[in-house]
């Protein structure tokens, strides 16, 4: 999973040919600490269908300003440098799983 950062977001991001989720955290947020680990875990079964990053919205606050990020985690997918979808808040792993799928086949 790919640690981003205000000067490599959007090189990474919204430049990627492939669709990217973007997991925006911080360290201090049990919910995130719970998610990151099933990302992880979860993003070596979509290569080439899905680039799994994450940013530390207080190391970075500017971008999550720039997306609306209002609340913590909150996963955004983007495709073509434009947002087609967010998850926000934790879920068991089967539930992410469906999500993110049904967010690739529409996106």
């Amino acid at each position: 999973m790919l640690d981003l950062t205000k000067d490599t977001f959007e090189k990474e991001v919204l430049k990627d040919k492939l669709p990217v989720l973007v997991d925006f955290w911080a360290p201090w947020c049990g919910p995130c600490r719970i998610v990151g680990p099933v990302l992880e875990r979860i993003s070596s079964e979509y290569t080439h269908k899905l680039k799994f990053a994450k940013i530390n919205v207080d190391d970075n606050q500017e971008i999550a300003v720039q997306h609306d990020v209002r609340g913590i985690p909150c996963m955004i997918v983007f495709k073509s440098g434009r947002e087609v979808d967010r998850i926000i808040g934790a879920y068991p792993e089967p539930e992410l799983r469906k999500k993110i799928d049904l967010i690739l086949a529409k996106a």
